[in-house]
């Protein structure tokens, strides 16, 4: 094994490398689950997600007013916001008494998030070169806090415009009453763009929504212990970890300070 010395710290190349690879077939696996569909088949009818107060599943000693009727649902919601679903307001409607926005958002967030996990270790494995108008450096910064002021105007630009194209988008969409949260056209079914040939019956399509839901809900954990991790530190997070297999320079034998057969 070769010993790689980083900035004063060592770790050997065999670990650094089964480290991502890690990595990568960890992003991979969720990203199987990532089903843009909100459904097999176009119901005329979209849940409401609320009804009578009932015991939450996920919290016995409160109530809630979570049907179980979205997917995903187990009744956890200890701050009430299901009693007051709201509406399009920004279309000046009024509310609707679902949690269509509430899906929506948690759906968006999440796939934000496991899109936020893998771009913040890409860059270890792979980055952009800069160039002499960009910069050289431009897009070296492993960390993610460091790259951000790294970013030329040019670039910020087409990311801020992108993402606004899509919001107007998914708004629009809202309109539509008939609007499966979270349904952005891909997938099965008909009139719908299926590049993977997706052909799920109706079980196993719930069972993907599912998956999709608890890798958004994960990665919207996991992206805060991403940044936490990045924070107070000039390296990237698989170096990091990279050094938790590794032993430290100062290190040294335990008869330094015991006594010699202890």
């Amino acid at each position: 094994r070769v010993v790689v010395r980083r900035g004063g710290r060592r770790e050997t190349e065999d670990e650094t490398k089964k480290m991502k690879a890690c990595v990568i077939a960890l992003a991979l696996s969720g990203a199987s689950a990532f089903n843009f569909g909100g459904a097999a088949k176009k119901s005329s009818k979209v849940p409401t997600g609320v009804g009578a107060e009932r015991p939450s599943a996920a919290l016995p000693w409160t109530t809630t007013v979570l049907d179980g009727s979205y997917v995903g649902d187990k009744g956890f919601d200890p701050l009430g916001f299901s009693k007051y679903a709201p509406g399009a307001w920004w279309f000046g409607e009024e509310g609707d008494g679902s949690l269509k926005i509430f899906r929506e958002a948690e759906l968006i967030h999440g796939r934000i998030a496991q899109l936020a996990c893998l771009g913040w270790v890409f860059p270890e494995l792979y980055h952009f070169p800069g160039n002499e108008k960009t910069g050289v450096d431009a897009y070296a910064a492993m960390n993610p806090f460091d790259a951000v002021d790294q970013i030329p105007s040019a670039a910020w630009t087409q990311i801020l415009a992108f993402m606004a194209s899509l919001e107007i988008l998914r708004i629009n969409r809202l309109k539509d009453p008939d609007y499966m949260p979270g349904d952005l056209g891909l997938g099965q079914g008909e009139g719908r763009w299926n590049p993977f040939r997706f052909d799920y019956t109706p079980e196993e399509y719930e069972e993907k929504q599912l998956q999709e839901l608890e890798h958004c809900r994960l990665a919207m954990l996991g992206i805060v212990g991403l940044a936490a991790k990045s924070s107070g530190s000039d390296l990237g997070v698989l170096a990091q970890l990279g050094e938790s297999f590794s032993t430290p320079e100062y290190a040294s034998p335990a008869g330094f300070y015991f006594p010699v057969g202890i």
